[in-house]
């Protein structure tokens, strides 16, 4: 096993195409990713996702602000009903991406604001009040719940929208109420107007049990752990040229001789491309901490705790090394496996989030990218570095790429097995 180990190593150093596109092609990659989509990260964008709404109000005012999101085409609303336990954690692991909680006595609050206001203009007008107001509710506030992963275009966008669904609703109220007052030249001080404006307002929170502190998306957060898991995929192209060149020097059949050798040649090189893989992206994130900020771009944030990312990226290690295992199995010639290998990653990238965000993507590819193995680790790497989650969100991405490894390494065995017999 330590002879392959050294094996793979001279091998690797003696391929410096293969060299270059392990770490300094990906790392000039992460570079000008992250300088060129800088500005886009800062743009607003109109892009159509879905909201997700727990309207606790009884009256008008929460169905109408309900409504006036669910009729813009930028949006599309998710009836979540009255239940909100958990819906905070749930927006925080990414599972919702925009959550809005309109309080239970919203209109109330909103029609007493309107009566206070349209009775200080009668007053001021001469007219005797009309409406009954309580003086102890005077505003309330429209929760709003933001997953920390997403693309700040989108945050703006409906943070945006919705304050201006908002105000519609509170000038709408105070129309009706100002339509059933008689009497010209009524007027409204200023202090009147502010307190129209307090009556219904933003509030944006965070799930307090996450165990840690969410991170902005930028440019940095996300291109270098992205552009790093497509660049530890692309192992696939070392491992499946050497197992190609190996087997036309005819040393796969040399092993084969040997009782136990094959087994133990193979373990060798999976846990040699694994450490290679664990290596590249610590080095290739090193590159966000202490070179981008030269560009004058932020410092790429690992979390509180940084270490919790050591098991992911063991199993994002051993998923990619048991693809390129896969590749150079299942091809027989180098034309073959070469161009389907790099080729078929980058197609992976695309439908995992490394490229763009998920949300801009059609729905059908959504659901196609939820089962990539680069969505996977991306995903519990951004649960790590900008949700601030702790190691437990990461478990389920574990799990899935050393299944997905796993049943790579089985099939692989079973080909190799098949063709022997």
């Amino acid at each position: 096993m330590l002879a392959t180990i050294s094996k793979e190593f001279k091998l690797l150093l003696r391929d410096p195409v293969g060299f270059l596109l392990l770490l300094i092609m990906p790392g000039i990659l992460i570079i000008v990713m992250a300088v060129t989509q800088d500005s886009s990260y800062k743009d607003l964008q109109d892009i159509e996702f879905e909201v997700a709404i727990a309207n606790l109000d009884k009256g008008k005012t929460g169905a109408e602000i309900a409504a006036a999101i669910d009729k813009s085409d930028k949006f599309k609303v998710k009836e979540l009903g009255t239940d909100t336990t958990g819906l905070a954690a749930l927006v925080n692991k990414g599972d919702i991406k925009i959550a809005v909680v309109i309080p239970a006595n919203a209109s109330a609050a909103l029609v007493n604001v309107s009566n206070k206001i349209v009775n200080a203009v009668s007053s001021g007008s001469g007219i005797p009040s009309v409406f009954s107001a309580n003086a102890a509710l005077d505003s309330v506030q429209v929760e709003l719940y933001i997953d920390p992963a997403l693309k700040p275009a989108l945050k703006n966008g409906f943070r945006f929208a919705l304050s201006q669904y908002t105000t519609q609703v509170k000038m709408n109220t105070l129309m009706q109420r100002l339509g059933n007052m008689s009497g010209e030249g009524a007027t409204m001080d200023t202090l009147l107007v502010q307190q129209m404006t307090n009556a219904l307002s933003l509030k944006e929170s965070q799930d307090l049990n996450a165990g840690g502190h969410s991170m902005p998306l930028n440019s940095v957060q996300h291109n270098v752990p992205s552009w790093t898991i497509f660049a530890m995929f692309l192992i696939v192209v070392p491992i499946a040229g050497n197992m190609l060149r190996e087997r036309e020097e005819g040393s796969i059949t040399r092993l084969r001789l040997i009782p136990g050798a094959l087994q133990k040649s193979t373990l060798g090189m999976m846990l040699f491309y694994v450490m290679v893989c664990t290596l590249q992206f610590y080095i290739l994130i090193l590159i966000g901490i202490y070179i981008l900020p030269l560009f004058d771009l932020p410092r790429l944030a690992m979390g509180t705790q940084p270490w919790h990312s050591f098991p992911l990226v063991i199993a994002t290690s051993y998923a990619a090394t048991s693809y390129g295992f896969f590749i150079g199995t299942a091809f027989k010639t180098a034309n073959q496996a070469m161009p389907i290998g790099a080729v078929s990653v980058v197609i992976l990238a695309a439908l995992g989030g490394i490229w763009v965000p998920l949300e801009i993507l059609p729905r059908m590819m959504t659901s196609i990218a939820n089962l990539t193995p680069l969505y996977w680790s991306f995903n519990g790497i951004n649960n790590l570095f900008v949700r601030g989650l702790g190691f437990g969100s990461t478990l389920s991405s574990i799990g899935l790429l050393l299944l997905f490894g796993f049943l790579l390494t089985m099939l692989s065995l079973f080909i190799t097995k098949k063709r022997t017999t």
